[in-house]
């Protein structure tokens, strides 16, 4: 069976120093990851499981699942002879996700398992409230050492092909906005970039910034733009489509869909063994630069020592 995985920037650095991930890895990554903490969106809840640590060719990656448990509630249904019945029948459902994180880049595949299973929206704001509690849980004990604080932003990757299809029905784009957050060792895209987003921003005390063109009309520039910057920039178009439609289309849109052939019947674990895989074939998946080394060679001791201990 077909299943649509999608590629993110798993962007998150800690404290006002802007940490990166891995400085944390083992005070506050897995720790809070493992932790059990759930968070509980009108009836819905989201948690983490199975938090695991693999290795595939070259590097170590960060595997898991994110669960939604739920009620699904039936309240009509079709008889035998095609007939619209009332019903009132509840049912406990659990649909997740599966994710793997190189932890040479930061880089990502997301595979939502089933309809309904939790979205990349819905991970990217579960993600950011597990780091908040953990770190405010462990603040709270004044004989423990103080935590950072988390910065999250993981931001979906487009490349040429995924804009192309979606840029297909648009007729005017009528601004673009890119934002931008502080980079876990990633390289901005041009150095005009790099001054908006690292120097002014920290200049200024900002985390985030932004800046905004108004009525774009070269969409090939457009994309060129978005798939260099490579997620470390999140991009917002707003856009009047062909048929007249004002539309808001941001990285969740954009962002590289793979298509992965998963059985049914395949157990968890050999699922997630090709999402471990992915992480080295994957063209998004494997770009890096001598900062994601340098960041990834000073932790991997302590990523083997986790990984072992499991």
């Amino acid at each position: 069976m077909k299943k649509s995985a999608q590629i993110a920037n798993f962007n998150v650095v800690f404290g006002e120093d802007e940490l990166p991930m891995l400085d944390c890895f083992d005070t506050i990554v897995i720790p809070a990851l493992r932790a059990g903490i759930v968070k509980k969106k009108d009836e819905n809840e989201f948690l983490f499981k199975d938090i695991d640590i693999y290795k595939n060719k070259n590097n170590y990656v960060l595997t898991g699942k994110i669960v939604k448990k739920t009620i699904l509630e039936i309240k009509t249904d079709l008889n035998e002879s095609g007939e619209l019945v009332e019903k009132d029948e509840k049912h406990s459902a659990a649909p997740y996700s599966s994710f793997a994180i190189n932890l040479l880049n930061h880089r990502m595949i997301f595979l939502p398992n089933q309809k309904g299973s939790p979205s990349l929206a819905n991970f990217r704001t579960t993600i950011k409230y597990v780091f908040d509690r953990y770190i405010k849980s462990v603040n709270s004990d004044e004989n423990e050492k103080k935590l950072e604080y988390a910065v999250v932003n993981i931001v979906g990757i487009p490349n040429l092909k995924s804009m192309k299809e979606v840029l297909t029905d648009v007729e005017k784009v009528n601004c673009l906005t890119l934002r931008f957050y502080p980079l876990n060792g990633d390289k901005d895209y041009t150095e005009a970039f790099g001054i908006l987003s690292n120097n002014a921003r920290k200049d200024l005390g900002c985390k985030t910034g932004s800046i905004t063109f108004n009525s774009p009309t070269f969409f090939d520039g457009i994309k060129t733009i978005l798939a260099q910057a490579a997620g470390t920039i999140k991009p917002i178009l707003n856009v009047v489509t062909k048929d007249k439609r004002k539309a808001k289309l941001t990285d969740d849109e954009l962002s590289v869909k793979y298509a992965m052939d998963i059985d049914d019947g395949e157990d968890i674990g050999s699922e997630t063994q090709e999402l471990v895989t992915a992480t080295s074939q994957i063209e998004e998946l494997i770009v890096t630069n001598e900062a994601h080394q340098e960041i990834y060679n000073r932790n991997e001791d302590k990523i083997r020592s986790i990984s072992e201990s499991r």
